[in-house]
C-alpha cells in the first residue's frame, strides 16, 4: 500500500498540473484572439466607433480582444466579412454599416418613426468555432465595448444636435415622431454565423475523447490478457500479426455504436445540408473549398470514420505501451483519465512514465478551449488525436470550415506510429525474456557445477562421503534396514531444463 500511495501521488503532481495549467491563464491571453473593426460608413458613426476601437487597443488591460482595423475597401459587402469570418481569418468582426450617418440623419430630419438604430452596425462571430471562447470572451467583451461606444455617441449627438436646434420647431416636431433618433440612434445586430446549437455535441467534442479512450483501453487490457496464455507458443511474426490487425476488428464496431448512440440523442450530423439560409449566407465559389455539406447519411459515416480513426490513434498508442509497462500498472490508467488526468507512470523507467503521461494529458488538456488561449507550451495540441478528433466533428456537425484532411492524415500518423512502435517495443521485451532465461539457466547450471567440481580428500566427492556416512549410521542404527537411496552417489545431478517456449527463441538447456 505504501508504494501504491507514493506512485500515486507521484502521478498525480506529475499530470493534474499539466491539465489545471491549460486552464488557469486563459484570461491572460484574449488579446490573441483576433476581432475585425470595418468602417464601411465613414462618417460620423463610423468615426467615433473607430476611435473607441482604438482606445480598447490602447488600453493596457487584461479585458480586451484583439482588434485589428481593416481597410473596409477589401471588403465590398457585408457578405464578404461574413466568408471571411467562417474561413476563420479571425473570431468576430464589427461592421458599421455603409451609410449609416446619412441613414440616421435622414431618419431624424424627416421623423421615421421606422428607423432601427440596431442597423447601423452588425456584428458577426462564429460560436460553433469554439462555444466556450465564444460565450467567455468575444461576445461579452465585443459587447461592452461597442455598448459602451454606442452610449458615449449618443450622450454626444443629443447634447449637440439639442443645442444646435433648440428653437427650430421643425426640427423639434420631427424629434418627437423618431425619438429614438436621439435618445438611441444608433445600436447593433448580432448574426452569429455558426450556431453551436446542439448542446449534446459537448459530448463528442471534449468529453466524448475520453470516452473514447476508454473504450479502447478495454480492448488493450482483454487484448494483454488474452495474449499471456498464448504468446510463449507463437512465432513473433504471428504476434505482431495478432497485434496489429485484432484491435481495429474491435474499435469498428465500438466506434460504430458509439455513433449511433449520437443519433439518438439527434445529433445534427446533417448540419451542413443547411445552407443558406438568411443569416447564414451562402459562401461563393472562391471559398467552396472551406465550406462542405452532407446529409445525413453521409455526415454519419464520416463522422464514424474519424471515431474510428481517432480510436484506433489512440488505442494503438495504449498497445504499443502496455508491453513496456505491463497490465499491472494499467490501473492507474482509468480514474486519472475519467478525471481529465493522464495514464499512469510504469516501473520500467522514467522514460517510459513520461511517454505514457504526456500521450493521455496532452490530448485532454487541448481538447475544450483554443489552444490560442494556453500559455505557448500547449501549441504541441494542434498535432494531437483529440484536438484533431473535435476539430473533424465541428465541422460535420455544425459545418465550420473544413480541416478534414489536416485532421485525417494526424490520425493516420498517429496510428502509423504506433504500429511501429508495437513492434520494436515487443522486440525489445522480446530480447529481454531470451536474456532474463539464459541468464538464469547459467546460474543454475553455475551452481551446480560449483557443487560437483569441489575437490575432495582421495578423489570422494562431498556428496559421496555424506551419502557414506548416512549409510553407515542406517546400518549401525538398524541392520535390517537397507537404505533406500541406492543410487551411485557418483552419479551427476541433472538441474531443470529452462526453456523460453517460442519457435522464435532458442531453447536454454543443461550442457553436462
Amino acid at each position: 500500500m505504501g508504494g501504491t500511495l507514493i506512485l500515486t501521488l507521484i502521478v498525480l503532481w506529475a499530470c493534474i498540473p499539466v491539465y489545471f495549467g491549460s486552464l488557469a491563464h486563459q484570461r491572460s491571453y484574449p488579446d490573441r484572439l483576433p476581432v475585425w473593426f470595418i468602417d464601411m460608413d465613414g462618417s460620423d458613426i463610423g468615426n467615433a466607433m473607430r476611435t473607441a476601437v482604438q482606445a480598447n487597443i490602447n488600453t493596457n488591460t487584461e479585458a480586451k480582444l484583439g482588434w485589428i482595423i481593416k481597410d473596409a475597401s477589401n471588403f465590398p459587402t457585408v457578405t464578404d466579412v461574413s466568408n471571411q469570418i467562417i474561413d476563420e481569418r479571425a473570431w468576430a468582426a464589427l461592421v458599421v454599416s455603409r451609410n449609416a450617418t446619412s441613414k440616421l440623419i435622414s431618419a431624424r430630419e424627416n421623423g421615421d418613426a421606422s428607423y432601427d438604430p440596431s442597423t447601423a452596425m452588425v456584428f458577426l462571430y462564429n460560436q460553433a468555432r469554439n462555444e466556450l471562447a465564444t460565450n467567455s470572451f468575444i461576445v461579452p467583451f465585443s459587447q461592452a465595448l461597442i455598448s459602451s461606444a454606442a452610449a458615449n455617441f449618443a450622450a454626444s449627438y443629443a447634447s449637440h444636435y439639442l443645442a444646435s436646434q433648440s428653437g427650430n420647431a421643425t426640427a423639434m416636431a420631427a424629434l418627437i415622431a423618431a425619438p429614438q433618433t436621439l435618445t438611441a440612434p444608433i445600436s447593433y445586430s448580432m448574426n452569429n454565423l455558426r450556431p453551436y446549437s446542439a448542446a449534446v455535441a459537448s459530448a463528442l467534442t471534449v468529453v466524448g475523447s475520453i470516452y473514447t479512450i476508454i473504450f479502447a483501453f478495454l480492448i488493450t487490457i482483454s487484448g494483454y490478457g488474452i495474449r499471456q496464455a498464448i504468446e510463449p507458443y507463437l512465432k513473433i511474426k504471428d504476434l505482431l500479426l495478432l497485434r496489429v490487425l485484432a484491435p481495429p476488428i474491435f474499435y469498428l464496431p465500438i466506434s460504430f455504436a458509439y455513433c449511433m448512440v449520437s443519433l439518438c440523442f439527434k445529433v445534427p450530423l446533417m448540419r451542413g445540408a443547411s445552407f443558406p439560409t438568411e443569416l447564414h449566407p451562402a459562401p461563393p465559389s472562391c471559398f467552396s473549398s472551406v465550406f462542405i455539406r452532407y446529409d445525413r447519411a453521409g455526415g454519419f459515416f464520416i463522422f464514424w470514420l474519424y471515431n474510428f480513426m481517432g480510436m484506433a490513434a489512440l488505442g494503438f498508442s495504449t498497445e504499443a505501451m502496455i508491453t513496456l509497462i505491463t497490465a499491472k500498472y494499467m490501473s492507474y490508467f482509468l480514474i486519472p483519465l475519467v478525471r481529465h488526468a493522464c495514464l499512469a507512470t510504469p516501473s520500467m523507467s522514467n522514460t517510459t512514465e513520461y511517454l505514457m503521461s504526456v500521450q493521455i494529458i496532452c490530448n485532454v488538456a487541448v481538447a475544450s478551449l483554443p489552444i490560442t488561449l494556453e500559455p505557448w507550451f500547449y501549441k504541441y495540441g494542434y498535432g494531437f488525436p483529440v484536438y484533431n478528433m473535435a476539430q473533424a466533428t465541428r465541422t460535420i456537425i455544425f459545418n465550420t470550415k473544413s480541416h478534414l484532411g489536416l485532421n485525417a492524415g494526424i490520425l493516420i500518423a498517429w496510428i502509423a506510429l504506433s504500429c511501429l512502435t508495437i513492434p520494436l517495443f515487443s522486440f525489445i521485451m522480446r530480447r529481454g525474456d531470451m536474456l532474463a532465461a539464459a541468464r538464469e539457466a547459467t546460474s543454475i547450471a553455475q551452481k551446480h557445477n560449483n557443487y560437483t567440481d569441489c575437490n575432495s580428500i582421495d578423489g570422494i566427492s562431498p556428496a559421496q562421503e555424506t551419502l557414506d556416512i548416512s549409510k553407515n549410521n542406517n546400518a549401525n542404527a538398524n541392520p535390517e534396514v537397507t537404505p533406500l537411496d541406492e543410487k551411485d552417489p557418483g552419479h551427476d545431478y541433472d538441474p531443470p531444463v529452462l526453456q523460453y517456449q517460442s519457435h522464435e527463441i532458442f531453447d536454454v538447456e543443461h550442457q553436462p
